[in-house]
């Protein structure tokens, strides 16, 4: 009886002491796996800062060429819109010798066109395609 009940605390206290052992072990790898997943949420959070902003500048960047666009749309339509006011082609074609006729005269080409020509009130004057003096 002795053996045992000395033999039984002994057991315990080398039990204690792998119990011990075994827990500080693992309590220090879950700690240091949370440290590296904070640190990796992070960087992961810095990198998608980065990317949202390089997004921006480059929306940025096409609004800007978007908004030069439009005003160089505007700046066409209007210089469209110049060149074909009826005053400006008018003083064009008079500095350019040309006048409004004083009669009407029909030209008709022949050889250009397989239907007949219609009927013209006026003589007109003819053309003819090949025969040029």
């Amino acid at each position: 009886m002795t053996t045992q009940t000395a033999a039984h605390p002994a057991r315990r206290a080398r039990t204690r002491n792998r119990v011990a052992s075994r827990s500080g072990g693992p309590r220090i790898v879950p700690l240091a796996m949370f440290v590296v997943a904070v640190i990796g949420l992070f960087f992961l959070m810095i990198f998608l800062r980065i990317a949202l902003d390089r997004s921006a500048f480059e929306l940025e960047s096409v609004e800007r060429q978007i908004t030069e666009a439009e005003s160089q749309q505007l700046d066409l339509r209007l210089r469209f819109a110049e060149l074909q006011d009826p005053l400006r082609i008018a003083t064009e074609a008079q500095r350019l010798g040309m006048t409004y006729p004083t009669e009407r005269v029909s030209l008709v080409v022949n050889g250009l066109d397989r239907t007949p020509a219609p009927p013209v009130i006026e003589s007109p004057a003819q053309a003819f395609a090949n025969d040029q003096p």
